[in-house]
Formats: structure tokens, C-alpha cells, sequence
């Protein structure tokens, strides 16, 4: 061998000795070195002990320290950081399939630069007590990255509240396939989550949280609770599942019989929630689905707008609104329950005492005793007078299908107001519990003879219309069925056409408020009863369009007048009155006050008294021409009792319809109707005064049919004397006909 020069031997592929020449060596170590540059820096290079044994912060920080590289490379194998480190936003760290970092109890591990790791890798072990902090440069964030494991059986709370806490309210969280068991409620910390498949087939397979909390004790506890960092977060294609399967056969398991009767919300056992919308957050929700839980969505927030697409909201109750915030948008999907698909509370919220204000498209609810139920969930409503909440806004094209028991079901003293309905497409489910299609309430909560009565219950009805566009309220086919909707108090006019306006039951009315006259069937009913002139019951006082029936109750220098030339009306006949009684109405009484005192007219029943059947309604109806905009009116009966007696706003000079209907007599013994606070200035009018039972019936100034042709038919024929105008009664008595002069 020369002196001087080295001799580079080596071994080939065939195992011969060859010589290998400096540069194509320098080259060799030169991409090496640039590809262990691109992979990052081993940490084991620098001492990590990949056993976990001892520990590798020093590695680790020798890592971070170099300069040469921007990667961190963490090879198969788990390594204890026993000091708190920070990863900068100008590293990248690599792991390999199988390699953790682990931080010891106390220690935290702050990542501000990227992560590279498979989303199924477990790479962050906290398992010792240490936690992991930062804001990575990632798109979203893995619960698999701290452990999750998604085989139903391991507790998952640890690896998603990780998740939530480096989120930040900067990142998203993906739910990886599999069923991850959570155990404590996680405070979402995100900017929302998302699973796998955007809907859960039968089978259940998608992403899954399975709801088993620790604590058994405290009612509603969530499993995710979206507060400070919900506002505008998607939450979307996963499912939560709890543990109890409730269902409508065997209610009595969860709800407590005496309570239900005095719907208190404690009838209800304790359970879960699957999501809490509470403080700010306005959270949106697509394809979400909630099952075995208690309350699917639980509405606690305080600034409202809260969105719902396609998701399907179920538990024992699908979706319960504690706090009225107002604005919630539901569009596809469904709710369900097996106690009630939507429950309304009134707890108090900026002076909303509960309700549920809310747009509905298209949303399916139903296979439940109840559609919308609310419940006391508050002391105020029993220990004061005022009133709650019920519904607004607007429901489209929103189903309840296999009703149990009533598609809506508010409280006596709620309020609905400002809220529009499409139309019911509304079925009943059987009572039968051996029918397959069985959601009604079982026998131990309610005899079976006084389910299904109505299908809806309001409070107090303001400005509402349930139309028919897409289907009725429909009458139960059960043995305890009364009719569609039970009515409160209707305070104003309503459109109640989806109710079928005939089997509607009202307890009470404000007297100017007209219901049934608001929707079309009902427009046609009227008109046709006031046009055709029907065979109906006649005017229960005596004759109005004499004047010298009528009575000045009280006041002097008042003067009474019939007025028979119509064209000399201050004020000619409206078009409602032309349609309704221009051709029956002979006259019309004008009252001619003194100038300084209000008359107080009346005119009697007849006879005076009138004995009334008070299982009928007695209905009150008249025209009023008045020169100002207030006066009272009302029916008088026995024992100083009265019906509809109020004070009424009306346009001035403008002739005007007072309708008051379906309210029973206060006494059996009717005495009189009466006008009064009328106009001490200048006269008033008034025309086709008429009292009947059961409806306002076409008018009569008789106490029997009228109609200007000759012939009227009550329980006798009636003839008109073409020349004198005389009437008579004719009638068949021992099979002869005999006639009666009517004064």
C-alpha cells in the first residue's frame, strides 16, 4: 500500500471487496443528511428513552433547541417529559405510528408549531397526570390523539376534554368511527365537532358518543354543554346515545302519577341530557342525533338563535326550551319522545316566562303521547296571577304523526301570540296497547275512557291562526274524545280553520274577539245562515224595531225615534251590514241625548223575565252607529248577574258589528239588554239588536224566523198580509187549521 494515501475499501452487493471513491461517499452522507433533515431530528439521536423509564425532556429539548431542522421526529415507543416544554411555532413534530409523548403528573406540553401524526394514532399519553397545551398549526383536532379509543367499553372523558382544552375556541374536533363511551359532561371548548357519516343508520355505526355519566343523581346533566365558545359552532353528523330506553308503554317507570296531574316537571325521574345550549351560544346543528337520554336538546341559553338542520332530537323528551330566548330555526329531521317531542317551561328570561319562540320547517314530530307539552318548572305560576308564555312565531309544514294523547298541550295561563301555523298533519295513535303503533299514555296515568279528549290545549289565544293549508287537527276516534282544540280565553280574532272551528271547545271570550267568523269554513256558515236565511231559533227579546219597546233606563230629556226611511241615515248601511241584514231590517232605533247626561237605554226579553236554558249558548249581536269611540253594552239576568257586559272601542261615525258569542247564561232568568255611556252630545244608532241561543243567527226582529217572502217555517207557518202587512200564525190543532194574529 502507498505511504500517504488511504485506501476506501468495501463490500458489494455480492459481497466482493471494492474500493469507494471520497466524493461519491460525501454525496451519500449528503442525502442522508437532507432526508433525516426532512424527516426531523429522533429524539432517540439525543438520548430519549423510548420505554418511558427515564425521563426525555432533555432529548426533547435538545430537539427543540437545534437549528438545523424545523422537524421533530418521535420514533415508535412512549416518552416521559418530566419537565414542562414548549414546542414553537417553527417546529414540526413527526410521529411515527406508535409514538407517544407523555407528560408526568404537573407537566405541561405546550404545542404552538405543527402536528404530523395518522388522526387514529394515540400520540399525546396523559394518562400520568400531565396535560398538553398550545395552539397547534393543525386543521382540526383528533380525540384519538390522547387516547380516545372508541371501543364502547374504555372511558373516553379523559382523551375528548384534552381535546377540548387545546381546541382553544380556535379548532374543530373530528369524531373518528367508533362508539366512545364519555363519562363527565364535556364543556365544549371548540369551534364545533363533527363526525364521520353525515346520518346513523339502524345499526348505529358513524361516530358515537355512549352517555354513561358517573353521577346518576343530578337531573340533566349534558353530555356536551356548549356555552362561552358556541356562538356560530357546527356541531354536526354524530349521534349520543344514553343508557336508559325509555319508551311510551311503560311511562309510570319515569313519571310520577299525582305530579302529572298537576303538571309539575317533578314528575319526572332524574336523568341525562345529551346536549345543553347554555349562556351565549348560538350554536348550529346538522344531522344530530340524540337516543336513551332523558332530554335530547335542552334549551338553556340566554341570547337565543340557535339552528337545527336535519338532526333528530329524542330522549324521553326530544327537546325542552328552559329559557325563552327566543329565535330558534328548526328545518328537517324530527322530534320525538316517548313522553312529549317538545316541552316548554316558564322560568323567567328578560320577560319571557317560558314558550317557545321558534321557526319550523318541515320537521316531523310525533310517535308520542304529546307534541308540544309544557310543564311548571317554577314556582311563580302557582303562587302568582300572571301569565306565561306559550307559543309564536311560525310552524310550516311540521307533521305530528301517531299522536297519543295531544299534538299541543299548553298551560291555562299560557300566552300564545303572534304565531302561524300551516296545517296539522296530524294522526292519532290507537289506544290499544297490543296495536303495534302504540303511543299513547298507558292506563296507570290516564283512564282509557279520558284519553285522547282534544287534540290541542291553548291558554289564551292573542293573534293566532292554525290553518288548514297542509291538514286539520282531526277528532279522536276514542271513547273520551270531545272535540279538536280546548280554548282557554280567546282574547282577539283568530284563524283556527286547522282546528275545525265546530269542534273547537272556548271556556271564555273576550266578547269582542270573533273566532269562528275568522276562518273559511265558519266566513261560510255565517253568510250562508244570514244570506239563505235558515230555519233557526228567533230573537229572545221582544220586537227592537218598535219603538215603544224600548225603555230609557235612566237620564232626562232623552228622546227615542225609530228611523224608517233608511236614506236618511246619517250614515248608509256598510257593506258587511248589507250583506248580513240590510233586507230584514225595517228600522232602526236613533238615541237623542239631552246634551249633558249619557243615556241608558234598554229593551226586555221576552217575556221579562225569559226562562233560559243555561246549558246553551246565549249569543248577542248588533250594529252601532256611535259619534264616539266608547260606550258599554250587555245582557242582564237574574240576581244582578250580567253576560258581556264591556266597554267597547269602535270607529266614530263608521257603522260597526258587535258579535259576542258562546258564553253561557249567568241565571235562568233573562230581564233585559242594555246600552249605556253613549254619546251625551249627539245621537246614536243602533240596528238589528238581536239575542239568540246557540249562534248568531240570521236576524229577526220576531222570536221566531224572518225573512221578507210571506212564508217563514218554525214549528208553524208564518204569513205575511200583502195588504196590511198584518202577520199570522197558522197551525194544525185536532186536524184543523188555525190561525193566530201576532201583534
Amino acid at each position: 500500500m502507498a505511504t500517504g494515501k488511504t485506501s476506501n475499501m468495501g463490500m458489494n452487493i455480492w459481497g466482493t471487496s471494492e474500493t469507494v471513491k471520497p466524493s461519491e461517499l460525501n454525496a451519500n452522507f449528503t442525502a442522508l443528511d437532507n432526508e433525516l433533515g426532512a424527516r426531523g431530528m429522533d429524539i432517540r439521536w439525543k438520548g430519549a428513552d423510548a420505554s418511558g423509564a427515564a425521563g426525555s425532556y432533555n432529548a426533547l429539548l435538545t430537539a427543540v433547541n437545534d437549528t438545523a431542522t424545523t422537524a421533530i421526529f418521535v420514533p415508535p415507543g412512549v416518552y416521559l417529559i418530566e419537565k414542562s416544554i414548549t414546542i414553537p411555532a417553527t417546529k414540526r413534530l413527526e410521529f411515527a405510528r406508535g409514538a407517544r409523548l407523555k407528560p408526568a403528573k404537573g407537566v405541561t406540553i405546550t404545542v404552538n408549531g405543527t402536528i404530523a401524526a395518522s388522526l387514529y394514532d394515540w400520540i399525546f399519553d396523559i394518562t400520568a397526570g400531565g396535560t398538553i397545551a398550545g395552539t397547534p398549526k393543525v386543521g382540526d383536532i383528533y380525540p384519538t390523539w390522547f387516547g380516545a379509543v372508541g371501543d364502547s367499553t374504555a372511558d373516553d372523558t379523559a382523551a375528548f376534554q384534552a381535546a377540548m382544552a387545546i381546541s382553544g375556541k380556535k379548532h374543530r374536533i373530528f369524531i373518528p368511527v367508533g362508539k366512545y363511551r364519555i363519562r363527565q359532561t364535556l364543556i365544549n371548548n371548540s369551534r364545533g365537532m363533527y363526525g364521520a357519516a353525515n346520518y346513523l343508520d339502524e345499526d348505529q355505526s358513524g361516530s358515537l358518543l355512549l352517555w354513561d355519566p358517573i353521577d346518576k343523581t343530578t337531573d340533566l346533566l349534558p353530555c356536551i354543554r356548549i356555552e362561552n365558545a358556541g356562538v356560530d359552532a357546527i356541531f354536526e353528523n354524530f349521534a349520543i346515545i344514553g343508557q336508559v330506553s325509555y319508551n311510551s308503554r311503560t311511562l309510570s317507570t319515569w313519571v310520577n302519577k299525582s305530579l302529572f296531574d298537576q303538571d309539575s316537571y317533578s314528575m319526572f325521574a332524574a336523568g341525562t341530557t345529551a346536549i345543553e345550549v347554555a349562556g351565549g351560544a348560538k350554536p348550529i346543528f346538522r344531522s344530530v342525533s340524540t337516543k336513551q337520554v332523558k332530554v335530547g336538546l335542552l334549551l338553556n341559553s340566554t341570547d337565543g338563535h340557535i339552528t337545527s338542520y336535519d338532526c333528530t332530537w329524542n330522549g324521553l323528551i326530544g327537546l325542552y326550551c328552559v329559557k325563552n330566548s327566543e329565535d330558534y330555526y328548526f328545518e328537517g329531521g324530527g322530534i320525538t319522545g316517548a313522553f312529549c317531542c317538545i316541552m316548554l317551561g316558564i322560568k323567567e328570561h328578560v320577560g319571557h316566562y317560558g314558550g317557545f319562540n321558534a321557526t319550523m320547517k318541515r320537521v316531523h314530530m310525533g310517535y308520542s303521547p304529546y307534541g308540544i307539552y309544557q310543564v311548571i318548572d317554577s314556582d311563580t305560576y302557582n303562587n302568582g296571577s300572571g301569565v306565561v308564555g306559550g307559543l309564536s312565531g311560525t310552524m310550516e309544514s311540521v307533521r305530528f304523526e301517531q299522536i297519543g294523547e295531544a299534538a299541543i298541550r299548553l298551560l291555562p295561563k299560557s300566552v300564545t301570540n303572534g304565531f302561524y301555523m300551516s296545517g296539522f298533519g296530524m294522526s292519532w295513535s290507537s289506544i290499544d296497547p297490543n296495536a303495534a303503533e302504540y303511543y299513547a299514555l298507558p292506563d296507570t296515568l290516564k283512564a282509557s275512557q279520558s284519553k285522547q279528549s282534544y287534540g290541542v290545549y291553548l291558554g289564551t289565544i292573542m293573534n293566532a291562526q292554525f290553518d288548514d293549508i297542509e291538514g286539520l287537527v282531526v277528532k279522536s276516534n276514542a271513547p273520551g274524545a270531545l272535540g279538536t282544540a280546548y280554548i282557554n280565553m280567546l282574547e282577539k280574532d283568530n284563524v283556527i280553520s286547522g282546528l275545525q272551528a265546530k269542534y273547537v271547545k272556548i271556556v271564555k271570550r273576550n266578547v269582542m274577539a270573533t273566532l269562528l267568523y275568522s276562518t273559511p269554513y265558519s266566513v261560510g256558515e255565517s253568510i250562508h245562515a244570514k244570506a239563505n236565511n235558515p230555519v233557526s231559533h228567533g230573537n229572545l227579546i221582544v220586537n227592537p224595531e218598535q219603538q215603544n219597546n224600548w225603555k230609557i233606563v235612566a237620564g232626562t230629556g232623552i228622546s227615542l225615534t225609530m228611523v224608517t226611511n233608511l236614506d236618511s241615515l246619517p250614515v248608509p248601511f256598510s257593506s258587511e251590514m248589507k250583506a248580513y241584514v240590510d233586507k230584514a231590517v225595517a228600522g232602526v232605533l236613533k238615541i237623542t241625548p239631552n246634551g249633558s247626561s249619557n243615556p241608558f237605554v234598554g229593551i226586555p226579553f221576552n217575556p221579562s223575565p225569559l226562562s233560559i236554558d243555561t246549558k246553551r249558548y246565549i249569543c248577542f249581536e248588533y250594529f252601532i252607529l256611535s259619534p264616539q269611540s266608547r260606550y258599554r253594552s250587555r245582557l242582564e239576568f237574574g240576581n244582578f248577574t250580567t253576560l258581556y257586559d264591556n266597554t267597547f272601542e269602535v270607529p266614530v261615525n263608521q257603522w260597526t258589528r258587535i258579535s259576542c258569542r258562546e258564553q253561557y247564561a249567568p241565571n235562568a232568568n233573562a230581564y233585559s239588554v242594555s246600552f249605556f255611556d253613549l254619546s251625551a252630545s249627539q245621537p246614536t244608532y243602533l240596528a238589528a239588536v238581536m239575542v239568540s241561543y246557540d249562534t248568531n243567527s240570521s236576524y229577526s226582529p220576531y222570536n221566531h224566523a224572518y225573512s221578507r217572502p210571506a212564508i217563514e217555517s218554525g214549528d208553524a207557518f208564518i204569513l205575511t198580509d200583502k195588504a196590511t202587512g198584518a202577520r199570522g200564525r197558522i197551525e194544525l190543532v185536532n186536524g184543523k187549521l188555525q190561525i193566530t194574529m201576532i201583534p
